[in-house]
């Protein structure tokens, strides 16, 4: 099996691509939502993960410190970047949560 390589990342690109998750979509006026057909969020696809909940997620730094220092961690812990941001997203949550609560 041949391994591909991977074509040169397109800085601008990516940039553009980021940019349009900052600002949102604006619709015109005009538009009439179309009605959606109601899932019920607790029925599970076959991989066993609720139906109308994103698996993913793109995140666009807003320091530069913080990829920085999750690499620290993730050094630290010896442990996958993925792992400790999800433990580091985990963490916030709970903590956020208890200052609402």
């Amino acid at each position: 099996m041949a391994i591909k390589k991977r074509e040169p990342i397109d800085q601008a690109r990516l940039e553009a691509f980021a940019a349009g998750a900052d600002t949102p979509a604006v619709q015109p006026a005009t538009v009439t939502p179309r009605p959606v057909a109601a899932t019920p969020a607790a029925s599970p696809e076959p991989s066993g993960w609720p139906a109308g909940v994103p698996r993913t997620f793109l995140l666009r730094w807003n320091a530069p410190d913080m990829p920085q220092e999750l690499a620290e961690i993730a050094a630290l812990e010896d442990r996958s970047q993925h792992k400790i941001a999800l433990k580091a997203m985990r963490l916030g949550l709970e903590a956020l949560r208890t200052e609402h609560s």
